[in-house]
């Protein structure tokens, strides 16, 4: 009754130890590529403020926005805000001290 589907008769040692040889193969693959995608996973994160770029998380109508600024715009925005006194200005200037635009506080 070889060749029939499915099979009626118990599987073989061989045909087992194969099975389970190929199982062991593909989860250490997985684990494999699991652990290098942790250890090579260099994207930036966009939730720091760093390397020039401010992040600022503050209140919006749909609920909590990110806003965010590198480059000459992060300075613009820096420049605009840092003599304001509301709460979103100085988060937005405590991060721009975080990302090293403007000086430390005194």
């Amino acid at each position: 009754m070889r060749g029939k589907t499915p099979p009626t008769e118990p599987l073989s040692a061989r045909e087992r130890r194969t099975l389970l040889i190929g199982s062991a193969v593909v989860a250490v693959l997985i684990v494999v590529g699991v652990a290098a995608w942790a250890v090579f996973d260099h994207r930036p994160d966009y939730s720091r403020s760093e390397n020039g770029c401010v992040t600022v998380l503050s209140a919006g109508t749909m609920g909590g926005q990110q806003q965010r600024a590198c480059g000459a715009q992060a300075q613009e925005w820096c420049r605009t805000v840092s003599a304001q006194q509301d709460a979103v200005s100085v988060k937005v200037q405590q991060e721009c001290r975080r990302a090293g635009i403007l000086p430390s506080a005194p």
